[in-house]
């Protein structure tokens, strides 16, 4: 069964602004070997989840796995999504959904966090 995989950010007006989550699908693609992975927005621009789950079934695949990009446990998470998810099946019913988890508190976010503050402050050590 071919797969799709969907990294689902929540979108900005500023167009720069939504260019790390096409890196981030990029890089999550090379490191999956090729698999097709499309950034997708919940809001303020395109594609929208809806839209890339009609990119990816048009594209033949039958499953698709929607990570949302979020740390917290919002009402995207929560409700809009699975909404979203919801009609989708009723939309493409030969289609496998997977609905992921988001990022949520990670251990090796932490570890890019704790990076970025020693970029701006070498000096200062931290234990």
């Amino acid at each position: 069964m071919s797969t799709g995989i969907i990294l689902l950010g929540h979108g900005s007006r500023i167009p720069e602004a939504n260019e790390h989550l096409k890196l981030l699908a990029a890089q999550v693609r090379e490191l999956l070997g090729g698999i097709r992975v499309e950034p997708c927005y919940m809001m303020r621009t395109h594609p929208d989840l809806m839209e890339g789950i009609t990119i990816l079934v048009e594209a033949g695949l039958q499953k698709i796995i929607v990570v949302p990009m979020f740390f917290c446990n919002g009402l995207h998470v929560q409700r809009d999504i699975p909404e979203q998810l919801e009609i989708a099946r009723k939309r493409f019913p030969d289609i496998e959904l997977i609905y992921g988890t988001n990022l949520g508190a990670d251990r090796r976010i932490a570890e890019v966090i704790v990076e970025r503050i020693q970029e701006v402050a070498p000096g200062v050590v931290y234990t």
